[in-house]
């Protein structure tokens, strides 16, 4: 059953607990909002990212647990290249908390400082400790950082989301996408 979400966007499925969901945008909108409404319904609320702790609260984010994926030492900080540090908090995180809801933003940034398959094998780690734990994984995901093969690899084990625009909303984060039969075509043709 479909979803709107109060930013115009739709997603095609509501979240049930023991899933990863691979979020497929730009910018993650709407894994930010999903996020949200798991919160409020009650689960406690982890956010690993690559922005600066304080842009979250700014934006209402409200979270238990915030990781900062940075190279610079200091508390609720790991460097983006200790991925088991990173595996022992979530992991700590999800078996301290019965209901809750974990968002993994910055998933490519992670790729860029590991290799990939070191990244993939982190995933299915995660995905595994979610499914026992019966908790959600979030993962917003930019799919022109990767390869097709890449991505394909991820939606593998994972349930892929691609949020659609609800109809007659205009689209802000830009002009060009690529239709379903693969063809780049103009989203927006409007003048600006």
């Amino acid at each position: 059953m479909p979803q709107t979400l109060s930013s115009g966007l739709t997603i095609g499925c509501e979240l049930r607990p023991g899933n990863v969901y691979l979020i497929e945008e730009r910018k993650p909108t709407a894994s930010y909002e999903l996020f949200d409404q798991a919160v409020s319904a009650g689960n406690a609320g982890m956010v690993v990212t690559r922005d600066y702790p304080k842009r979250l609260e700014e934006q209402g984010v409200s979270t238990n647990k915030v990781i900062w994926l940075t190279n610079m030492v200091g508390e609720g900080r790991i460097n983006p290249t200790a991925i088991g540090i990173l595996m022992g908090q979530v992991r700590a995180f999800i078996e301290n908390n019965k209901k809750s809801v974990v968002m993994i933003d910055g998933l490519e940034y992670l790729i860029s400082l590991n290799q990939y398959d070191r990244m993939l094998q982190f995933m299915h780690q995660l995905r595994d400790v979610v499914v026992t734990h019966d908790c959600l994984l979030l993962v917003p995901l930019d799919p022109r950082t990767l390869s097709q093969r890449e991505v394909a690899m991820l939606e593998r084990s994972m349930e892929s989301i691609v949020p659609k625009l609800t109809e007659g909303e205009s689209s802000e984060e830009g002009v060009m996408g690529h239709g379903e039969d693969g063809i780049l075509r103009l989203l927006n043709a409007e003048p600006r």
